[in-house]
């Protein structure tokens, strides 16, 4: 028989350097994602929310339109089932899809900034969503400080996960 060759060798070892670190997508990974987005939205809605209302450029009125699909159920659309929605797509929802599409994400390192890079994806379509009504200067800040709010929403929820079980890596 003869000896695997360097080349062979090379891609045994690569293969097994990826094994190791695949992370798979378990429960307490879910729970530190979730962990991970509820804190992400703490920090992140006093940007998003604070700084518009002490500009006076704030408005519940997106937040209510947001929730539509409630009447179906039989419910009001109101402020408060709209704020929960909200809540629960950053906790629950967009924790699960960054598990999912979070080892595919630029920039390789830090690892932490891969969710500046989801957050940036999920914030084109926040923005038309909750579009202000307004001249240039309340559209302008609108933009910077969503996109900034949404920043650091999605840095918080990567690293989070980057700094307890690790982003997780998939196979394809």
């Amino acid at each position: 028989m003869s000896e695997p060759s360097e080349v062979a060798m090379r891609e045994t070892t690569v293969t097994e350097q990826a094994d190791e670190l695949a992370i798979p997508i378990t429960i307490k990974v879910l729970g530190v994602s979730m962990l991970g987005g509820l804190i992400g939205m703490v920090v992140m809605l006093p940007l998003l929310v604070g700084v518009p209302a002490a500009l006076g450029l704030f408005s519940t009125d997106p937040i209510v339109a947001f929730v539509p699909l409630t009447g179906l159920l039989g419910f009001e659309p109101t402020l408060a089932i709209g704020l929960a929605l909200f809540v629960a797509g950053g906790t629950v929802l967009l924790p699960m899809v960054f598990l999912v599409v979070g080892a595919y994400l630029p920039p390789a390192s830090p690892r932490a900034l891969r969710g500046a890079t989801f957050a940036t994806i999920f914030w084109t379509g926040f923005v038309p969503a909750f579009w202000p009504e307004g001249g240039t200067l309340t559209v302008l800040a609108y933009l910077v400080v969503s996109l900034v709010a949404h920043w650091l929403y999605g840095v918080v929820l990567a690293g989070v996960l980057d700094r307890t079980v690790g982003i997780p890596q998939h196979k394809v």
